[in-house]
C-alpha cells in the first residue's frame, strides 16, 4: 500500500472521508435500491485500488503515477454511467434489449479493471479463479463431457456481470455496501475509543500471571479483537507484534509463539457477535436473520477457543514455564474500574438479539463507543475538562435514549436531516471528549472506511464466480459429480466439500473464500440433506481455516515473520492447535445441537460431548493432563474425542468414560 504525503495524502484522506460519511447517511436515512447501492459502493470504492496500490512491486509507493491516475477515473467510470443512466438500465429487459455499444465497453472496462484491482489488493488467486469463469462462460461450450457448458455471446456475458444484479452487482457486493462498511466504521470507533487497549488490558489482569500467561494473553486477547477486525493477518500484527515477543521472552518456542497467535485471530472470525464480513454473507445467502448465524455460532467457537486456551496451558504446565510478573501488567481493580468500555460490544449484542437490523445495530454501537470515549480521561485532562466531559456525556445519552425509545418525536423531521443533526450534535460534543475529540472522530470515520477496498473488491470480484455459476449452470454440474461419487457415503461428499473450501482458501480472504465455497460446496451438502445453516457453516469453517492450512497458511506466515520462525513449521503447528476447527463442522452436520438447533436436551448433551472433546483432543496433542502421557493414554484420549463428537449418545457415553478413566489414572501417577 502507498504512503502518500502532501495534497494527495489530504485529497484521498477527504475522499475515503465522504465514502464513510455516505454509507453512515444511508445507513442511517435508508439504503437505496440494492442494484444502486452497489453501484455507487463500488464507483466509490475501485479507484482506490489504483490511487492507493502499486501495480508491481518496483511502482512508486510514495506517489501516484499519471497512468494509475489514469486507471482510477477508468474505474468509476462504469460505475458513474450506471448511476446517471439508472432509470433506463432498470426498465430494460434482460436478455431482450440490447446492449448499447457504450455499456458494452464500459461493462468489458469494468470486468478488466476489476480483475486487476484485485491482483492489486487480494492477490492473483482470486483475479485468475474469476478469470478462469469468465472465460468459461464464453468458451466452455468447447470444453468435452461433463464440463461442457452453454454457447453464450460476448453482449450476453457483459449484460450478465454488468447490468444485472447476479454477477458483479451480486449479493456479496450488497453486503460489503451495508453491513460491511457500519461495522468497520464501528471497529474503528471501538478503538478510537479506548475499547481495544482495555481488551488487551483485561487479557494481560486476568490471565497474565498464570502459567503461560502471554499466550493466554494472545488467546484471549485475539478472541476479543478478532471478532471486530474480521481478518486473520490484521488480526495477528494487530495483537501479535505485541503478544508474541511476550511468549517468546517465558520460553514459549519462536515457531509455538506464532502458531498459537495464528490460530487465536483466525478464529476471531467464527467469534460473535461480527464474525467479519463472512457472517453477514452467510445470512444473505441463506435469506435469515444475522442473530440466527450469530447464535448458531457462538457453542462451536467458544469449543475453538477453549481448546485452545487449555492447549496452551497445559503446554505450560507441561515444560515448567511461568507466567509474567504481576508488577509488568495492570492491576484487575484498574481494568474492572474501566469496565464500562464493554458497553458498546454489550450494546450491539442486545441489539441485534432483539431484532435490530446489523446496520441500526452498529449504527447504534457506534454512538455507545463514542459515549464511553468521554469515560477514557488522558493523563493531561483536568478535573474541569473531566466535569464537564461527563455533563455532556450524561446529557448525551439522555438525548439518545429518548430519540431511540421514542422515535416518534424525530418523525417530522426527514431521515437525512435527522442524520446532519445528529451528525452535527456529535462534532460538536466531542469538542469536549477527551477521549475522541473532533479530529480523532472523523479519524473513525475515515479509519474504517479506509478498511473496505479488501472486502469490496473480493466481494466484486466473486460476483464474477456467481454470475458465471448462474449463467452457465456449473453448479449444479458439480453438485452431481460430488454426489454421484460419493454414492451413499454423505462423510465422503463432506471430505470432499471440505477439500475444495479449504484449497480456495488458499491464499484468500475468508469473504472471497466463501462466497467461492458457499457456491460450490454448499450446495452439494444441502442437496445430501444436511441442514442450510449447518452447511454454510462448515464451508465458513474450511474457508477460515485455510488461514493456518499449509502450504499456504497466510496467518501462520504472518506470524512467523513476527516470530522469525520457519513457516511451514509454525504453520504445522498452527494445525495442531486448531485441530478442533478441522473435526467440529463434521459434527455439526450430524449433530444440530452444536449450532443451537433442536430441543433443549440436545443442545445441553451437544454442550457436554463438546468440552470431553475439548479436554481429550487438548490433552492428546500436548501430551499432559496432571503429568506427562504415554503413547497408550494419548491414542485413548483422541478415541474420547472421536467418540465425543459422535452423534450416538452411546459411543458418546463411552467417550466420557475414556476420558474420566484416563483422567483418573493420570491424576494418581502424578500423586
Amino acid at each position: 500500500m502507498r504512503k502518500l504525503s502532501g495534497y494527495t495524502k489530504t485529497f484521498i484522506y477527504l475522499y475515503v472521508l465522504c465514502m464513510g460519511v455516505f454509507h453512515l447517511f444511508t445507513a442511517s436515512a435508508g439504503n437505496y435500491e440494492a442494484f444502486l447501492q452497489r453501484t455507487i459502493h463500488l464507483a466509490f470504492v475501485l479507484p482506490l485500488a489504483f490511487v492507493l496500490f502499486p501495480m508491481t512491486k518496483s511502482a512508486p509507493k510514495d506517489r501516484v503515477p499519471i497512468y494509475d491516475w489514469i486507471l482510477a477515473v477508468l474505474a468509476a467510470a462504469p460505475g458513474i454511467y450506471s448511476m446517471v443512466n439508472y432509470t433506463a438500465i432498470t426498465e430494460r429487459i434482460q436478455q431482450i434489449d440490447p446492449l448499447t455499444t457504450a455499456q458494452l465497453v464500459l461493462g468489458s472496462l469494468l470486468v478488466i479493471l476489476l480483475l486487476e484491482g484485485t491482483r492489486r489488493i487480494v492477490g492473483l488467486p482470486l483475479s485468475l479463479i474469476a478469470a478462469i469463469f469468465a472465460a468459461y462462460m464464453l468458451y466452455g461450450y468447447k470444453l468435452p463431457g461433463l464440463l461442457q457448458g452453454f454457447p453464450f455471446s460476448y453482449p450476453e456475458i457483459i449484460e450478465q456481470l454488468y447490468l444485472t444484479d447476479e454477477g458483479i452487482f451480486s449479493s456479496p457486493l450488497g453486503v460489503s455496501a451495508t453491513y460491511v462498511m457500519i461495522f468497520l466504521i464501528f471497529g474503528a470507533f471501538l478503538e478510537k475509543s479506548g475499547a481495544g487497549d482495555w481488551f488487551m488490558s483485561v487479557a494481560q489482569a486476568f490471565t497474565g500471571t498464570t502459567p503461560g500467561g502471554p499466550a493466554q494473553i494472545a488467546v484471549l486477547s485475539s478472541c476479543l479483537f478478532g471478532s471486530i477486525s474480521g481478518s486473520a493477518v490484521a488480526n495477528v500484527y494487530g495483537t501479535g507484534t505485541f503478544t508474541i515477543p511476550l511468549m517468546m521472552k517465558i520460553g514459549y518456542e519462536p515457531y509455538f509463539a506464532g502458531a498459537v497467535e495464528a490460530v487465536a485471530s483466525s478464529g476471531g472470525q467464527i467469534m460473535p457477535p461480527i464474525m467479519g464480513a463472512g457472517a453477514f454473507l452467510m445470512a444473505s445467502f441463506l435469506g435469515i436473520q444475522y442473530r440466527e448465524v450469530m447464535i448458531a455460532a457462538i457453542f462451536p467457537a467458544l469449543l475453538y477457543y477453549g481448546a485452545l486456551f487449555l492447549m496452551v496451558r497445559l503446554r505450560a504446565l507441561k515444560t515448567g514455564l511461568k507466567g509474567l510478573d504481576p508488577k509488568d501488567l495492570p492491576t484487575k481493580r484498574d481494568v474492572l474500574s474501566k469496565f464500562y468500555m464493554i458497553a458498546p460490544i454489550v450494546g450491539l449484542i442486545v441489539f441485534l438479539l432483539i431484532g435490530y437490523t446489523p446496520m441500526r445495530a452498529a449504527l447504534l454501537g457506534i454512538g455507545l463507543a463514542w459515549l464511553v470515549s468521554f469515560f477514557n480521561f488522558k493523563p493531561e485532562t483536568t478535573s474541569g475538562q473531566k466535569v464537564m466531559a461527563i455533563i455532556v456525556a450524561l446529557v448525551s445519552l439522555g438525548l439518545g435514549v429518548v430519540i431511540t425509545l421514542k422515535p416518534e418525536l424525530m418523525s417530522s423531521i426527514k431521515p437525512g436531516m435527522q442524520f446532519v443533526i445528529i451528525g452535527a450534535y456529535m462534532l460538536i460534543a466531542s469538542m469536549f471528549n477527551p477521549g475522541m475529540n473532533t479530529r480523532e472522530f472523523i479519524d473513525a470515520i475515515e479509519q474504517g472506511a479506509q478498511g473496505i477496498p479488501l472486502v469490496c473488491v473480493a466481494c466484486a470480484t466473486a460476483g464474477i464466480v456467481l454470475g458465471a455459476v448462474s449463467l452457465t449452470g456449473i453448479g449444479g454440474k458439480l453438485v452431481g459429480f460430488v454426489i454421484s461419487f460419493a454414492g451413499d457415503v454423505p462423510l465422503l461428499a463432506l471430505v470432499l466439500v471440505m477439500l475444495i473450501a479449504t484449497l480456495l482458501g488458499m491464499g484468500l480472504p475468508t469473504t472471497g473464500a466463501y462466497i467461492l465455497a458457499a457456491a460450490l460446496g454448499a450446495p452439494i451438502l444441502v442437496k445430501l440433506g444436511f441442514p442450510p445453516i449447518a452447511a454454510h457453516m462448515f464451508v465458513f469453517y474450511y474457508a477460515i481455516i485455510s488461514n493456518i492450512t499449509p502450504p499456504v497458511a497466510l496467518a501462520a506466515y504472518a506470524a512467523s515473520s513476527i516470530a522469525d520462525s520457519n513457516p511451514n513449521k509454525t504453520g504445522f503447528q498452527a494445525m495442531q492447535l486448531g485441530f478442533l476447527a478441522y473435526v467440529v463442522p463434521f459434527a455439526f452436520c450430524y449433530d444440530p445441537g452444536l449450532l443451537m438447533q433442536g430441543s433443549w436436551a440436545q443442545i445441553c448433551w451437544a454442550l457436554v460431548s463438546g468440552i470431553g472433546a475439548v479436554i481429550s483432543f487438548a490433552g492428546m496433542w500436548m501430551g499432559y493432563l496432571h503429568t506427562n502421557l504415554n503413547l497408550i493414554m494419548r491414542i485413548l484420549l483422541c478415541v474420547s474425542g472421536v467418540l465425543c463428537l459422535s452423534v450416538w449418545p452411546a459411543t458418546t457415553i463411552a467417550g466420557l468414560v475414556i476420558l474420566i478413566a484416563v483422567y483418573i489414572l493420570n491424576s494418581r501417577s502424578a500423586i
